[in-house]
Parts: structure tokens; sequence; C-alpha cells
């Protein structure tokens, strides 16, 4: 499936590549074909959003109003495996941490390369010393720092390198695959690293639609994230990652009828 890019919710409306689902991910975002219509929200449906974001990231999850790290699959793995049943932490503890340590031992402003973790991959013990980080898998099969490298290698032998070759279709079972990761710790990859997945574009619209008390289609969704993101001078994909982990947490809705109807 080719994923859409942080912060372009409208990227998914184009048949590109070998997107395959993109019938089914039109019918089920609206059926919309992004364009330069306005699309007007009440000043009241503003309020009630910012009320929502208020009570349900901003109090509760400081630490998550960051972008991510688009492009920077090294970054993104370790966020993923790392944050998985723990506290997300600050810019100088828990999950950012590691990064930054990984970033310091690697020397570069970017992380795009899988192959520097796979590099690793007989010396997991030595991995962790780097990353100043001991913790567990869930299950406590194996330290995070080796669940890192056996994820990290099952992509790079299906031929990820960087974040340009993740692809949801092709690699989501070989990663889940590894014990003590699953189906959430590879959406978190994916949505770390800047794509944006059918799962991930449906969080959106259900924050937003219990935000303003109506069902918001995705051209809706994706215009009043973006104008939220300005009035509250913030990133749009920092907006996205605070929403996300909330709302990740609750169970999507079943599909509608026009997905079914679009086989």
């Amino acid at each position: 499936m080719k994923l859409a890019t942080c912060g372009v919710i409208s990227n998914l409306s184009e048949p590109s590549g070998n997107f395959s689902n993109h019938t089914k991910l039109v019918a089920i975002l609206g059926g919309f074909m992004y364009s330069t219509v306005t699309h007007i929200f009440l000043e009241q449906d503003h309020q009630r959003f910012a009320d929502h974001i208020e009570a349900n990231t901003t109090a509760s999850e400081p630490a998550l109003w960051t972008p991510g790290w688009p492009e920077e699959v090294e970054a993104a793995l370790l966020d993923a495996v790392f944050s998985a049943r723990a506290s997300y932490g600050g810019p100088e503890t828990g999950v950012r941490r590691v990064v930054s340590r990984w970033r310091a031992h690697r020397g570069l402003d970017r992380l795009d390369d899988l192959g520097a973790l796979v590099a690793f991959a007989d010396r997991p013990d030595e991995l962790a010393e780097i990353l100043g980080n001991r913790q567990r898998v869930a299950g406590n099969s194996t330290t995070k720092a080796e669940a890192v490298l056996l994820t990290a290698t099952a992509l790079h032998n299906l031929g990820v390198r960087t974040t340009e070759d993740l692809d949801d279709d092709a690699h989501r079972t070989a990663f889940t695959a590894v014990t003590g990761v699953g189906t959430k710790t590879w959406e978190c990859v994916l949505f770390m690293a800047g794509r944006r997945t059918l799962d991930s574009l449906l969080h959106f619209i259900a924050f937003t639609s219990a935000g303003v008390g109506r069902t918001l289609s995705g051209a809706e969704t994706e215009i009043l994230m973006q104008v939220t993101a300005e009035d509250m001078g913030v990133e749009l994909a920092a907006l996205e990652h605070a929403v996300w982990r909330y709302q990740r947490r609750i169970p999507l809705p079943k599909p509608a009828s026009p997905l079914r109807d679009a086989g």
C-alpha cells in the first residue's frame, strides 16, 4: 500500500504507484477529491475542537507534542519499540533520550539508514549500552534493544534501507512476526517516520468528529487540523502526533457500507 506523508490526508485521493486500495480509501474518507473549495466551520466548532484537544492531549501528554521522525527510519524504529508499554518521556528522558544517544553515536543529523542498526545484529548488549536502556519487551522474551535489531534485520532482508522503502502490505507480516512486537508497534514505526496509513487517517477523523460533535469527512478533517495547528502555532505533524497517540487507544468503528461496496 502506498502511504501518505505526514500532514497530507488528501494525498490519498490520487492513485499512484502500488496503491491498490485507492477506491476503498476514497470511499471511507468521504469520497472527496481535494480542491480549493472553502469548508466553513462555525466559531463554536473551532472552540469545541480546541477544548477537545486541551482535554485529551495537551494537558495529559505534553511530551507527545513533537513531529516525530519524518524520513528517519532508524529513529522511528527506536521510538516505536521503546515507547511500547513505557512512559514516552521528555526531551532528555525516555524515548527521545534513546534516539538522542543513537544520534550521538552515529554522528549524523539524519538517521535514515536501517543498515546502521543491522550492523549490531549480533551485538544486542552493545546496542543496549549505547542507548542506555535495557528495558524488555512485553512477555520479557528479550530486551527492546534486541527487538530493534530483530525487526531491523527482518525489514532489511526484504530490501528496506530507508524510509522511502517502507511498504505496509509488503513488510507488516515480517515485522510483526518478531516476538515482543506487534501491529501497534508497526503502525507506530510508519507514523513516526512520517507515513500515514488508513488506520491513522481514520483516527484523525474520529478525533475531529468527536471534537465538533458531528461526523466529518476526510477533507473537512484535513482542513480543521491544518487551521487548528496554525492557530496554535504548532507544526501540523506535532498536532497529528498528539491526536494519534491519544486516539489510537480507542478502537476504530467498523467500516461503513461504502467501504464494503467498494469491494
